[in-house]
């Protein structure tokens, strides 16, 4: 089990670097309230979008693809956990949109896959 918390957190940090690298600007990680968690909820900077991020961390394909996790189940807790975090910072008219971002470690190093709109909050 601690390996497998040890790859979510080398996964999770390697996916924050890709954002500030690609110009997000990360708001909160490890978000938690009532209703259940949300790795990471940053703003894609250049188009003012609050993005809820769900990351997947796998060191090889062996069960799947990564975002195959993200099932329905998963996505309606992100959708509700990130609706009560608009509602309790008092966000009005902002744009919003559901990500998950696949790291995969192979060959020594981590590949990052960024899957933008993956799911619809509607």
């Amino acid at each position: 089990m601690a390996y497998n918390i040890q790859t979510g957190r080398s996964g999770e940090d390697a996916a924050v670097a890709y954002l500030i690298e690609k110009g997000y600007k990360i708001i909160e990680r490890n978000y938690r309230n009532r209703i259940g968690e949300i790795d990471i909820i940053a703003i894609d900077v250049p188009y003012d979008i609050l993005v809820f991020l769900e990351i997947k961390s796998r060191r090889n394909k062996k069960y799947g693809y990564a975002f195959e996790a993200v099932n329905y189940h998963k996505q309606r807790k992100i959708i509700n956990t990130s609706m009560m975090y608009v509602a309790l910072n008092k966000l009005i008219d902002i744009q919003m949109r559901y990500d998950i971002i696949e790291v995969y470690f192979l060959d020594k190093e981590w590949r990052i896959s960024h899957i933008k709109n993956a799911f619809d909050g509607g």
